[in-house]
């Protein structure tokens, strides 16, 4: 498990996503420069979900870590300034997880006990509309439920 780093800020969420996009058009033969530049202008699609979760906000953290295991790059663990965590990570979503989504969970202590965590998941949408935030973020919401019996979203699931 990564350590929290309290002086990294997380690595930014546009810029991230027109990497992953021009390395997947290098990949496949074509231009990764000119890929990573209209990925700038492409529209985001994205989905936040809040989870209120009967764990610490220590073991939350750890699930959160757990969430994300085998995703791309390596995840990075940010400490943030009001005491809670952000666990971002890269994961394939759309045709083939040619798509990158970057996701972001954050975990904060809730008012008495227990834990909030915010599941934020966005990619960047062209011609072919594949929702990749909203698919990264059903995904790990799915399996966050299905792994913490105390766990509950506080906002309304998408349909």
């Amino acid at each position: 498990m990564p350590v929290p780093d309290e002086d990294m800020p997380l690595p930014d969420e546009d810029a991230t996503l027109a990497h992953h996009l021009g390395a997947a058009a290098q990949a496949v033969g074509a231009q990764g420069k000119l890929t990573r530049l209209v990925a700038g202008r492409l529209k985001k699609d994205v989905l936040e979900i809040r989870l209120g979760t009967g764990l610490a906000p220590e073991a939350a953290l750890a699930l959160a870590e757990q969430m994300v295991v085998g995703c791309v790059p390596p995840l990075a663990v940010v400490a943030l300034p009001d005491g809670g965590h952000a666990v971002r990570a890269v994961m394939g979503t759309g045709f083939g997880g040619m798509n990158p989504a970057v996701v972001t969970l954050t975990v904060t202590a809730a008012d008495g006990a227990g834990s909030t965590v915010l599941v934020r998941g966005a990619a960047k949408e062209g011609l072919i509309k594949q929702r990749g935030g909203q698919r990264a973020v059903e995904g790990i919401v799915s399996r966050w439920l299905a792994a913490d019996p105390t766990a509950g979203p506080e906002t309304d699931l998408p349909d």
